[in-house]
């Protein structure tokens, strides 16, 4: 049997490949970071349902509050809920408690202010062997005034009214007999101060409600003196104020005329304070604007 010959295998040309011929090379190219982490999202969520229908267990998924703040809100409305707790007062027939507190029966409230009513008030209830309600915020925190029976408000007020000139009168015999003691104290302790400086110094640290060193209750007379009479010489007679308006820092402005301070607050002192004859010393006076 004669073998057939087998025609050999026709090669047919490859068409060539078009499909994504002009997609870019890197299918990632065109896609942001936002769609990477939003696809991600995606899956992570679609898996929590799948394990149960709840996100819980979901590493890194946490259900947010539909309005924004909401929870910030919560918790402080929460700390707010609930009132602090009032100690007892240890003052006798006294007792603390809050603004929101209902009022016993015939009490009225007076605020804090008026130093006259509100020690009248409390003085007088006190004698009457009734007690005297102290009022706080809710923070316990302020006192905001008292409570007291109505009708020794009412005596108390017409009282004020009556005493309101003489009153006055003594305030004002009260604070010049405190002046006269600031004065007498500066010119003790700083005998060759000039007037014009001493009267200075009393109407800025020494005056009333200034809330300056002179009026401080925590330091001695002669701790005050020093301090009132070396903040004037500071900003009065030195350049301090021109080195902070030339952009010196406080502290570097306070170090740099220290020693002027001391020189001047030593010869105003005299001989008595440093312990021999003062060297003299001609006072630096600050360039008039």
């Amino acid at each position: 049997m004669t073998p057939t010959m087998r025609s050999p295998r026709r090669r047919h040309a490859r068409k060539p490949h078009t499909r994504g011929k002009n997609r870019p090379a890197n299918r990632l190219a065109n896609r942001s970071i936002l769609s990477d982490l939003g696809q991600t999202h995606k899956n992570i969520l679609s898996r929590g349902r799948r394990r149960g229908g709840s996100l819980v267990g979901v590493a890194g998924i946490r259900k947010r509050s539909p309005v924004r703040g909401a929870g910030n809100r919560r918790a402080q409305a929460q700390k707010y809920a609930r009132p602090a707790k009032l100690p007892p007062s240890s003052e006798p027939l006294e007792v603390n408690c809050f603004e929101h507190d209902s009022f016993p029966d015939g009490y009225v409230f007076v605020p804090r202010g008026d130093v006259y009513i509100t020690r009248n008030c409390r003085a007088r209830t006190k004698e009457s062997h009734r007690i005297v309600h102290l009022v706080w915020d809710r923070s316990a925190k302020l006192k905001l005034g008292i409570r007291v029976p109505a009708d020794v408000q009412a005596a108390v007020l017409e009282s004020a009214s009556a005493t309101a000139d003489s009153r006055a009168n003594a305030v004002m015999a009260r604070d010049e007999k405190d002046l006269a003691h600031s004065r007498q104290l500066l010119r003790s302790q700083f005998p060759l101060m000039p007037d014009e400086p001493m009267k200075m110094i009393l109407d800025h640290a020494f005056r009333k409600g200034s809330r300056r060193v002179g009026r401080s209750s925590n330091l001695t007379d002669h701790h005050k003196a020093i301090l009132a009479v070396e903040a004037h010489i500071r900003h009065a007679l030195t350049p301090y104020e021109d080195l902070l308006r030339a952009g010196v820092k406080r502290q570097t402005a306070r170090i740099s005329v220290w020693g002027m301070i001391q020189s001047i607050r030593k010869t105003w002192e005299g001989c008595g304070a440093c312990g021999s004859q003062p060297k003299p010393f001609v006072l630096p006076l600050r360039n008039a604007i």
